[in-house]
C-alpha cells in the first residue's frame, strides 16, 4: 500500500501541473501582431500619435518588452521627444545592452540633442558591442574634428576607412583633418580618392587645390 501510494503521488503533482487543454494563453500574437501592424501603418501615413497608441496596447497585451521599448523610441525620437525616446531606448538598451539598435536609438537621440558627453558614451558603447560600427565611428570622428582635435579626428577616420574604404564622408572628414595639421599627401590622397569618385563633392575641389599649395 505504502508503495503504491509512493507512486502515485508523482503521477497527480504532474497532472496538476499540467497545462489543462482549454486554458487561454495570455498572449495573443495574431492580436499583437494586428497593433504592431496599425502602429506601422499609422507611422507610414505620418500619425505618430496613433503609431505609439498602438504599441503601448501591443505591450499592454503582452507584447515583447524590448521590442515595444525600441518602436516607442524610435516614435518618440521621430517626433522628436527627445527625453521620452532617450527613456524608452534606455530600457531596450537595458533589457538586452548588446543590441546595436537600442544602443543606436541612444546615440542619435544625444546628437538630436547636441549632448557631447552622451553622444561620446552612446557611440563609445556600440564600438564595444561592434568596434566597425560606421554611425559610432563617424560619430566619435566628427565630435573630434567639432573639438579642432584634429589628430583624433584625423585617426579615427581613418579607422572607418579601414571597413569602408570608398566611403565619401570619411573620406572627406580624413582628408580635412589632415590638411588641417598640414599633412598634405595624406590631404591629396583623400581628396584625390574622393575627387575620382564624386568630382562634384561639396568643397573637395577647394581642399585639393589648399593641399596643392602648401
Amino acid at each position: 500500500m505504502h508503495r503504491l501510494l509512493a507512486l502515485l503521488i508523482p503521477f497527480f503533482v504532474l497532472a496538476a501541473s499540467a497545462p489543462r487543454g482549454n486554458s487561454k494563453s495570455t498572449v495573443n500574437p495574431t492580436e499583437l501582431g494586428t497593433l504592431w501592424t496599425a502602429s506601422t501603418t499609422a507611422e507610414t501615413s505620418k500619425d505618430l500619435a496613433t503609431a505609439t497608441a498602438a504599441i503601448t496596447q501591443f505591450q499592454q497585451a503582452g507584447g515583447d518588452t524590448f521590442l515595444a521599448s525600441l518602436r516607442l523610441g524610435w516614435l518618440h525620437y521621430s517626433n522628436a521627444d527627445y527625453p521620452k525616446a532617450a527613456k524608452a531606448y534606455g530600457k531596450a538598451a537595458s533589457l538586452k545592452p548588446t543590441s546595436i539598435n537600442a544602443q543606436l536609438g541612444l546615440l542619435n537621440v544625444a546628437q538630436a540633442q547636441l549632448d557631447i558627453r552622451s553622444t561620446t558614451v552612446a557611440a563609445e558603447t556600440v564600438l564595444k558591442i561592434q568596434p566597425t560600427n560606421y554611425r559610432a565611428l563617424m560619430a566619435i570622428a566628427g565630435l573630434h574634428f567639432a573639438q579642432k582635435d584634429y589628430r583624433k579626428a584625423a585617426a579615427s577616420y581613418a579607422r572607418t576607412l579601414v571597413t569602408y574604404p570608398d566611403d565619401p564622408d570619411a573620406l572627406s572628414g580624413h582628408a580635412w583633418s589632415a590638411l588641417r595639421m598640414n599633412d598634405n599627401a595624406s590631404a591629396m590622397q583623400s581628396f584625390t580618392l574622393l575627387l575620382s569618385m564624386n568630382p562634384s563633392y561639396p568643397s573637395a575641389s577647394e581642399g585639393y587645390a589648399a593641399a596643392m599649395k602648401n
